[in-house]
């Protein structure tokens, strides 16, 4: 079993934070799911034709803060389910079918506007931790395997504790190519992020759903569970 740990100094500068966790083992990422695709789109319509402005809904402004508090400019690095609200405005957006754990992991998070986001466990090793980067932590980003960067010093990163790979970059901007979900992928940590008001109600709903879909679309087995300031560490 892995072991995720969330920084305590983390809980200390944004105490209303939660991150509920499903870990799904063998997990059948292959081939296309027409069913999926039909609910992906389906949520894409209804989000388009009731647009969110992440500027002012109580949903994405938590995060807009929490990115400034820590030093990153959500304009330019804008929080992942942030972005994908963005993207999907036009009336008539599709997105590429990858894969069903992908497709899992952008339906939830367009449904609940929640940060959503996985990683390949076998890939990520067995220690995981959201915490401030020190700076020495290296970062290749998603479909750019020849890029190598660093993060700032006391940016938000999700990381392979033994590795010092980040899996994630400004707590939920953008993916490391490494921890990549792929179809071959077999093990998958998904977290669902809660900041604000409602934060533990909203992640734990969106949490739940994830998991069904994991069994009823994937045949895996899965634990739920969530971190909080009352329990900081998963083993």
């Amino acid at each position: 079993m892995p072991i995720i740990r969330i920084g305590e100094e983390i809980f200390e500068d944004y105490p209303t934070f939660v991150r509920g966790i499903v870990i799904a083992r063998n997990v059948n990422n292959a081939g296309h799911s027409p069913q999926l695709e039909a609910l992906v789109a389906e949520a894409i319509e209804k989000a388009s034709s009731n647009a969110v402005d992440v500027k002012t809904d109580p949903r994405t402004v938590p995060w807009l803060e929490a990115h400034r508090t820590f030093g990153s400019n959500p304009n330019k690095f804008p929080p992942a389910h942030c972005a994908l609200q963005k993207r999907i405005k036009k009336p008539g957006t599709r997105l590429p079918f990858i894969s069903k754990v992908v497709t899992i992991m952008n339906l939830n998070s367009i449904r609940d506007v929640i940060p959503v986001g996985g990683d390949d466990l076998d890939r990520a090793g067995e220690r995981l931790e959201l915490r401030y980067a020190k700076g020495d932590e290296t970062f290749t980003p998603l479909g750019q395997p020849e890029i190598l960067e660093h993060p700032e010093p006391g940016e938000v990163i999700y990381v392979a504790a033994d590795t010092g790979d980040i899996m994630c970059r400004r707590w939920n901007w953008r993916n490391g190519h490494n921890t990549r979900i792929t179809e071959e992928t077999k093990t998958v940590v998904m977290n669902i992020d809660g900041l604000g008001e409602d934060s533990e109600t909203r992640a734990i709903a969106t949490r739940d759903r994830v998991a069904k879909m994991f069994q009823d679309f994937c045949d895996a087995e899965v634990i739920v569970t969530l971190l909080s300031s009352s329990r900081n560490t998963y083993c």
